[in-house]
């Protein structure tokens, strides 16, 4: 039989709790199901999400359950429409197309969340590209511009952090249950 190595103890006594971040996260709870997708991006948030967000949310779509599925699908949906709308107010203005920059990456989807999570930052990077031909044509205000990035980031924000609470934290309806609720008796 072979030697096991003995379980590290930390200081404490405890055995340290080992965090899996990015594709070893996602893959200690999909090893067999994920499949792999190449994005293109120009944009910082794009960047900067999928580097330190985008797994985390993935490997919390696979084990959501209940309220938290709800309340997900429910972030998703308002995402998705506020995102066709925009994207549609945007193909109605004069655009000057400029050289832009892409990167690369491989993006392993394994949850139909994170297959809808990658669509709407492959649609953010649309409406950074197509603002900034918009605003270089004079369709759009740098204001406008700088509004409609923000928005369309602050709805890919909010379905991560509905990833943070565990699944136990939302009731069957979809809401986020309060840490705070009060006692029969008023108190907290």
């Amino acid at each position: 039989m072979a030697e096991q190595d003995p379980p590290k103890i930390s200081a404490s006594g405890l055995k340290p709790i080992e965090r899996h971040n990015s594709e070893e996260r996602l893959s200690r709870l999909t090893p067999t199901t994920a499949s792999a997708t190449l994005h293109a991006y120009c944009s910082k948030f794009a960047r900067d999400f999928l580097d330190a967000h985008f797994y985390y949310a993935s490997s919390k779509f696979v084990v959501a359950r209940g309220g938290k599925v709800k309340a997900l699908d429910e972030a998703f949906r308002d995402a998705e429409e506020w995102y066709g709308s925009a994207l549609s107010w945007l193909s109605k203005t004069d655009q000057v197309e400029i050289p832009l920059f892409y990167e690369e990456k491989e993006v392993k989807v394994s949850h139909s969340f994170a297959g809808r999570l990658l669509r709407l930052l492959m649609q953010f990077d649309r409406i950074f590209v197509e603002t900034l031909y918009s605003q270089e044509c004079g369709s759009i205000s740098a204001d406008q511009r700088t509004t409609t990035i923000q928005i369309a980031a602050k709805r890919i924000t909010a379905i991560h952090q509905l990833c943070i609470p565990d699944t136990d934290k939302f009731d069957p309806d979809g809401t986020l249950i309060s840490s705070h609720r009060s006692s029969p008796d008023g108190h907290a």
